[in-house]
């Protein structure tokens, strides 16, 4: 079967919750594979590359990954393979922490994977909310999506043009309200969240927007 966006943002469940670190900003969803398929898919570089960009380091604990085409790099945490990977996540001058959790689905079919990105509760988050972070791991998981669907592709240039067309426009929108509507079922007023998920929308594609 064709992985769609349409399917990551109907599938996916997103959650904002309140840490002693900030705000966890939490995206699950299941995938047709088994545990180990998607902990490789997630952790080795040339399956990380082939959707995600270009990857060194090794899912060990104590190690230390770099993901150079978003000027990212870490050290591992904890890892307990294939079901848990926890990162530090330095980005510029922006520390956060990311953990990957892989559990058999309920039904038993396929592997729920749930990411929690812990951001810090500072003027980018009054800014921008969790839109910031959760647009970017909806985008993300959907490439993951496609690159499961069919291993052997180089996802990357039909993401790109995906991003810059209509259709990716119209994602990126429907992700920023799913994660406004996440904000708001966390106890967010809903005035200030909206302005944040329109204001995180209009970055991301390049728009002029006017929150007055």
């Amino acid at each position: 079967m064709t992985a769609t966006a349409q399917q990551q943002l109907e599938t996916a469940t997103r959650t904002v919750e309140t840490s002693p670190a900030g705000h966890v900003v939490s995206l699950a969803r299941t995938f047709d594979v088994h545990p180990e398929e998607l902990w490789a898919a997630v952790t080795i570089g040339e399956h990380l590359e082939a959707w995600f960009g270009r990857a060194s380091g090794e899912a060990v604990e104590g190690g230390r990954y770099t993901l150079p085409d978003m000027d990212v790099t870490g050290e591992v945490l904890a890892t307990e393979a294939p079901r848990r990977l926890q990162l530090s996540w330095k980005a510029g001058r922006s520390r956060s922490e990311l953990e990957l959790l892989l559990t058999p689905a309920e039904d038993g079919e396929g592997t729920r994977l749930e990411l929690r990105h812990t951001v810090p509760a500072d003027a980018y988050w009054e800014a921008f909310g969790p839109s910031a972070t959760g647009c970017a791991w909806d985008a993300a998981f959907h490439g993951l999506a496609l690159h499961l669907a069919d291993p052997g592709a180089d996802q990357l240039p039909a993401l790109a043009r995906f991003a810059g067309s209509t259709a990716g426009a119209e994602f990126t929108r429907a992700s920023a309200d799913a994660w406004y509507e996440a904000h708001v079922a966390a106890g967010a007023d809903r005035k200030p969240a909206r302005k944040a998920s329109v204001r995180t929308a209009a970055a991301y594609l390049d728009e002029e927007t006017d929150l007055s």
